[in-house]
C-alpha cells in the first residue's frame, strides 16, 4: 500500500543512519515483508528514544526502523490515516481523540522541573503560581517569599522539545514572558542560572537528568522524584505512549513489545526517560 507524508511532513531518519527521503519509504513498502520498514512519527521529545529502541529491533527482526519527529497531534493523524505503523505520543489522548481503533501503549514517563539558583531561598511553589511567573503576571520573589528581587525567566528556544512541552503542559498554551531569556541548550540554561541568583527556569527529567547543585522546587508541596513522577503525583508529568490504530502490522506490535519488555525498558532508562515497568 502506497503511504505518504502529511503536508508540511515530518524530518525522517533511519534508526542510526542519516535522513530517509520520502520517495524511499514509498519503495520500502513495496518490498517483501521481511525487508520491510517500520515508520514511527510524532513526538519529538520521544525521538531519541525511539532511535535506541529501533537499533535494537533492526538487529532482532532485521526491519529497517523509520523514526520522524514533528509532534503528537500529527503522529495521532498519520497514524489514523495509516500513514505510520505507530504514533509517538507524548500526551493522553483527549475527548473524541480516544476512538476504540486507538490503541495506546505506556512505555516510559518524564517530567518538566522548575529549577532555581542555590542561593535562592524559595524553595517551593504553587502549581497555579508556575505559570503566572513564567508568563510574566509574577516578577518578583518577594511575592514568592522570596527577597525583593526582580525574577529573570530563562528557558529553551520554543522549537525545542522542552519549551513545546512548557508550553502546553505547565503554561496550558500562554505566552512567556516577553522579558524571558533563552539559551540554546541545556547546559547553557543551567550555566545561566548559576550565575543569576533570581533566575528560574525548566529542565525536562530526559535532558540529561538534574544537576545536584541547581535546586529543582516543591510544587504544592511534591517533590521531583521518580516516585512521585511515576505515580502522577508531581504536577508536571506526562506519559509517553506508542499507538497504533486499527489493526496493527506484526512489525508494529512487534516494536511495541520490544519496548514493554525489560530489555527495551532498560534502553528507555537509558535514554533517560523512566521506565513504567
Amino acid at each position: 500500500m502506497k503511504r505518504r507524508y502529511l503536508a508540511g511532513g515530518f524530518v525522517a531518519a533511519i534508526a542510526g543512519a542519516t535522513a530517509y527521503p520520502a520517495w524511499q519509504w514509498v519503495q520500502l513498502r513495496r518490498t517483501p515483508a521481511g525487508k520491510n520498514a517500520l515508520l514511527i512519527g510524532g513526538a519529538s521529545a520521544m525521538y531519541e528514544m525511539n532511535i535506541a529502541l529501533g537499533r535494537e529491533f533492526e538487529k532482532r527482526y532485521g526491519v529497517k526502523v523509520i523514526v520522524e519527529r514533528g509532534g503528537s497531534l500529527q503522529g495521532l493523524l498519520a497514524v489514523k490515516r495509516h500513514a505510520i505503523d505507530i504514533a509517538a505520543m507524548a500526551r493522553d489522548l483527549e475527548g473524541a481523540e480516544a476512538e476504540p481503533q486507538a490503541h495506546n501503549h505506556l512505555v516510559a514517563r518524564d517530567a518538566i522541573a522548575v529549577v532555581v539558583n542555590a542561593k535562592n531561598p524559595v524553595r517551593q511553589i504553587r502549581q497555579s503560581l508556575v505559570r503566572d511567573v513564567l508568563t510574566g503576571k509574577i516578577n518578583n520573589w518577594k511575592v514568592l517569599g522570596g527577597t525583593d528581587s526582580p525574577i529573570e525567566v530563562v528557558m529553551r528556544p520554543r522549537h525545542t522539545s522542552t519549551s513545546r512541552y512548557v508550553s502546553e503542559v505547565v503554561l496550558a498554551g500562554a505566552d512567556l514572558s516577553l522579558k524571558s531569556n533563552f539559551r540554546k541548550t541545556r547546559d547553557e540554561l543551567l550555566d545561566f542560572i548559576r550565575q543569576h541568583p533570581n533566575a528560574i527556569g525548566c529542565v525536562a527529567t530526559d535532558d540529561g537528568g538534574l544537576p545536584a547543585d541547581i535546586p529543582a522546587l516543591e510544587i504544592d508541596n511534591i517533590p521531583i522524584t521518580r516516585e512521585t513522577i511515576l505515580s502522577g503525583r508531581y504536577p508536571f508529568e506526562r506519559s509517553l505512549y506508542l499507538m497504533t490504530f486499527g489493526r496493527a502490522r506484526q512489525q508494529a506490535l512487534d516494536f511495541i513489545a520490544l519496548a514493554e519488555s525489560p530489555e527495551g525498558q532498560a534502553i528507555i532508562d537509558r535514554a533517560g526517560f523512566i521506565p513504567v515497568r
